[in-house]
């Protein structure tokens, strides 16, 4: 990545910048604002791709976004970190105080080794698997084993050793107090090279082989020649005492200092004794975290990594190389001509032109807020002053505003046709066309006041003006006059804001993101719905080898939406399109009170795009650019539930009454963190993904009881995804009021309850009933002894006296004979009397044989030819003595109806015994009942169907009559059990019921 650097970091056009490094590289910074550690002294990137970091507080981990600080499964930090060296085996970390740990996973306790009480300045491993320790102690080596000190044996003849390191070919070097050694493969001992350094606090190995050392205490670096078997050494000044240094992949050389920021030499072989050739510095006044650096690395993606006093710093290549023209710009407008001109307009500073041969300010010092191409390939510009058009290389006014110049009034949107007619867009005054030298005000396309005039014009290949205005209309001109496209034809893309026309479709953006148009209709492209797409400035289609990928500048930064996906985006709405992210900041360098000049990108004839971003105009060449084809590794990183963190340990059971949940995720980029976007599901609550952009939390509310998977996918700046998303299990348990079981429960208890109070009334209306039946039978047996005592003694002594009078009298009078029929009428009279009486008395004793007595009733009526039948179902009871009188009364009525006027052939009188209610019915097959009688209404002189209803509700039943003329009758009486027996069914019967019940539910 720093490749292109190293080309161009002092070309002609660099060195003319105040710093080459700041133009070219992309600086960014983190310190304790950014929660990161300081006084940094080592740095390592692990396989997994994580930095490290070895400072004087403890070990940190950093994926790019946060800072991790390392404890030891058991809670403990490591201390000062003076060391690391990363391995296959995993990562050595050296401390100050002589320890040495190895981590294999942050989940295991690391390996702890005491190699004395000495810092470990350095480490290193050959390719035999052995490592290597340079220490305060001494050189030490591990051999997969244990730990060795190696001494004069081995041919290391110094106390301390400052520094190790194993060369492309594996050797190793090995540098003291003042003696350089070399270990070749295989060999038993150590052999002193005759070099002699200061204390060498780094070496490095050059490109071409050969060795450069830092020494300590000196300004300079010592370049050793291994090339041959005679080792020449060179020193060249570099007039700072240098801490690390580091050659690229390309072989430029960075070098951190001590007070002096950072070091970069383009070319380190290009040198003398006083110095480099060329070099340049990278200090705090440029924007490092602290001119007091240490370590260096280049990672896995070429970024350079640089710790400080202060904190962490990277420099990579930027994606948009700036233009060059003056960063206190504002409110560039920009144009492009057919000759290769770039032209850019300002608020604040004079007109600029750019090309070939470098930057060049026109004489006209105007604000400028439009810059349109004509059909001719020239470039027209507007501003409050008027209208100039460009002329080779030169600017050509053309007219002045259609009004006065106001301060409300500045230029919208500018547009020349191919008929050269200029169209004119003015803040608050609306759309005016320039035909032959006049002016014309064109009327607004609606009464709706923000749409007075356009925002946004384009003109397309076959002729046609477009403008864009707010609130989601659009309004070309043609021949034919004017079109106007809006919600009805599909278009939603709230205020349109930007534009680009091909032959067959047109692409429209705006406030809500991006829409294709076919000529008839307008189709949303489904982008993400982060925020991202939001508000787009401008669209630039460039042709690729799959089709037609777009370049979208918006208030998210710049994007590149490849052919391939937007095809699959507008067949299925539901896909995830995959974008690549240029401008990782977004934004633009705009003044809030000045118009935004539209559009803020173009494309040169050379075709370069050109942005306006708030670093200033920066451009690129479609399909130069190197993708980042590393899949990112994207990891769960906690749980909170309500507030507290839960352990990420399976199983994991939240509990029932949680109500918020925050799911904390992050992915690994090193060189990009600011451009990983994330999608996340619910499995188990959402149907599809969430596009959640850059944020890096997913929070979750009111969650029922049961299982959950949560998914995170991370994709990096070039759309490539995570090879395996993240997951994470849960479950959140039932609350005990919503368990099933307990509803249940509640359930069956209340039923109970209502089962309890249903039958508790019901005892209650059956005493009160049965109350009033016993009062009622009390009365009978008065009236029984009233009638026993009074008439019919009196009735007997009167028959007695006027027996007595006819036997006084001759046989043969006929006033005897009339005596003695009077006599036996009064006999007759007095036996029924004694009868009713009788019943009176004892309606307790025929109570029990309800069937019979019904069963007599058909000796009441002369009618052979009918079919009378009484049914019983259940064990017959005895009934309350009350209940059994107007029962058989009731009966009595419903069957002499039947028989003297239904006409019926089959007449059925049906009792029911069941414990919990007693039914009698009579139905019959005659011609029925009228629908009056039905209603209410009784014939004339008749009064049976009243009083069965009245005799039904004395005993607390319910009559309900069913019949229609010529289809028969039925009369049914339902009663509850309670109040029809005598005395309750036995307990041990009751089971009859429910198996009744049963049968009754089944089909």
């Amino acid at each position: 990545m720093l490749a292109l650097l190293c080309m161009v970091l002092f070309s002609a056009a660099a060195q003319a910048d105040r710093s080459g490094l700041e133009q070219q590289l992309e600086h960014r910074r983190w310190t304790l604002n950014d929660d990161s550690p300081s006084q940094i002294g080592a740095l390592a990137e692990t396989h997994d791709g994580y930095l490290w970091l070895g400072t004087h507080d403890s070990l940190y981990r950093f994926d790019g976004f946060e800072f991790t600080s390392y404890r030891t499964p058991d809670g403990h930090d490591l201390g000062i970190v003076s060391s690391l060296l990363a391995s296959d085996a995993g990562l050595w970390v050296g401390l100050r105080n002589g320890g040495v740990y190895l981590i294999t996973s942050e989940k295991e306790q690391p390996s702890r080794f005491d190699l004395g009480s000495g810092v470990i300045y350095a480490l290193a491993r050959t390719a035999d698997g052995s490592v290597w320790a340079a220490a305060n102690d001494g050189l030490l080596r591990y051999d997969g084993k244990g730990w060795q000190r190696l001494g004069s044996a081995e041919g290391f003849l110094g106390n301390n050793a400052y520094s190790v390191l194993v060369d492309s070919s594996d050797r190793l070097w090995v540098a003291d107090e003042q003696r350089l050694y070399v270990l070749q493969p295989g060999a038993r001992a150590l052999r002193d090279t005759g070099i002699r350094s200061n204390r060498t606090r780094q070496m490095m190995q050059a490109p071409d082989g050969a060795l450069w050392l830092i020494e300590r205490d000196r300004e300079s670096l010592l370049r050793v020649d291994i090339g041959s078997a005679l080792l020449q050494t060179s020193r060249i000044a570099i007039g700072a005492e240098a801490n690390a240094m580091l050659f690229d992949l390309h072989g430029c050389l960075w070098l951190s200092t001590a007070g002096s920021g950072l070091l970069h030499v383009a070319k380190p072989n290009e040198h003398g004794s006083a110095g480099f050739d060329t070099s340049e510095r990278f200090t705090a006044r440029d924007g490092l975290s602290s001119d007091f650096a240490w370590p260096l690395l280049e990672d896995s993606d070429g970024s350079l990594w640089i710790g400080t006093q202060n904190g962490l710093d990277r420099l990579r290549e930027r994606p948009l190389l700036p233009a060059g023209f003056p960063t206190n710009a504002h409110n560039l407008a920009l144009g492009a001509d057919d000759q290769g001109n770039l032209w850019a307009g300002s608020s604040n500073l004079p007109v600029m032109r750019l090309n070939d041969d470098g930057l060049h300010q026109l004489p006209l010092h105007t604000p400028i807020s439009a810059i349109s191409k004509a059909p001719d390939g020239s470039v027209w510009l507007a501003g409050p002053e008027g209208i100039w058009r460009s002329i080779g290389e030169q600017l050509e006014k053309v007219s002045a505003l259609p009004v006065e110049r106001d301060l409300d009034s500045s230029v919208r949107t500018l547009l020349i046709d191919r008929q050269g007619a200029v169209w004119l867009s003015l803040n608050r005054q609306g759309l005016y066309v320039l035909r032959e030298g006049q002016w014309q005000r064109l009327p607004p396309p609606s009464a709706n006041p923000t749409q007075l005039m356009p925002v946004s014009s384009a003109l397309a290949p076959d002729g046609q003006r477009w403008f864009g205005y707010r609130d989601n209309l659009l309004v070309s001109h043609d021949e034919q006059g004017e079109h106007r496209w809006g919600s009805a034809e599909g278009l939603d893309i709230g205020h349109v804001t930007a534009m680009a026309h091909l032959q067959d479709h047109s692409w429209f953006g705006g406030q809500r993101g991006l829409a294709r148009f076919d000529g008839k209709r307008f189709q949303n492209l489904p982008l993400s719905e982060n925020g991202l797409f939001d508000n787009l400035y401008a669209i630039i289609p460039v042709a690729s080898a799959q089709g037609e990928d777009l370049w979208l500048q918006g208030k998210g930064g710049v994007f590149q939406l490849p052919a391939e996906e937007i095809a699959k985006a507008l067949n299925d709405p539901r896909h995830p399109i995959r974008y690549r992210t240029y401008d990782l900041q977004g934004g633009l360098a705009n003044d809030p009170q000045q118009v935004l000049a539209l559009p803020t990108a173009v494309r040169t004839a050379q075709g370069r795009l050109w942005f306006v971003t708030r670093n200033g105009v920066a451009g690129l060449k479609p399909g130069w650019q190197v993708q980042n084809s590393k899949a990112p590794k994207v990891s769960i990183e906690s749980l909170v539930a309500d507030g507290a963190g839960i352990s990420l340990q399976a199983p994991m059971i939240l509990p029932a009454d949680s109500k918020r949940l925050a799911i904390r995720y992050s992915a690994l980029s090193l060189s990009a963190p600011e451009g990983l976007r994330f999608l996340y599901r619910l499995d188990g609550f959402d149907n599809d993904w969430h596009s959640a952009g850059r944020q890096r939390e997913a929070t979750y509310t009111g969650l029922p009881a049961g299982s959950y998977r949560f998914r995170v996918r991370a994709l990096n700046q070039d759309g490539v995804p995570s090879e395996q998303d993240a997951e994470l299990s849960f479950s959140i348990g039932q609350m005990f009021y919503r368990h099933p079981l307990f509803i249940l429960a509640v359930a069956l208890s209340v039923l109970l309850v209502l089962h309890l109070l249903y039958r508790s009334n019901m005892q209650r209306a059956a005493e009160r009933l049965r109350t009033r039946l016993e009062e009622r039978h009390d009365e009978r047996e008065r009236i029984a002894r009233e009638l026993h005592d009074t008439l019919l003694q009196g009735v007997q002594g009167l028959v007695l006296h006027v027996q007595a009078a006819a036997d006084s009298l001759p046989a043969d009078q006929p006033a005897r004979t009339k005596l003695e029929n009077a006599l036996d009428r009064a006999d007759q009279v007095i036996a029924e009397g004694r009868e009713r009486v009788r019943n009176l008395r004892h309606a307790q004793e025929a109570s029990s044989d309800l069937p019979q007595t019904l069963r007599e009733l058909d000796q009441l009526h002369e009618h052979a030819d009918t079919d009378y039948q009484v049914e019983i179902a259940g064990t017959p009871c005895a009934l309350h003595p009350v209940v059994h009188d107007e029962l058989s009364q009731l009966a009595r009525e419903a069957v002499s109806n039947a028989f003297r006027h239904a006409n019926a052939s089959h007449i059925r009188v049906r009792l029911d015994y069941n414990p919990r209610q007693f039914s009698l019915s009579v139905s019959d097959d005659g011609r029925g009942l009228l629908a009056e009688y039905l209603q209410g209404a009784e014939p004339v002189d008749h009064w049976g169907l009243k009083g069965m209803y009245e005799r039904a509700a004395k005993i607390g039943g319910t009559l309900n009559i069913q019949s229609a003329p010529g289809h028969g009758c039925l009369v049914q009486l339902a009663l509850a059990g309670p109040l029809a027996y005598r005395q309750p069914h036995p307990r041990a019967r009751r089971w009859l019921h429910w198996k009744r019940l049963i049968r009754s539910s089944q089909p």
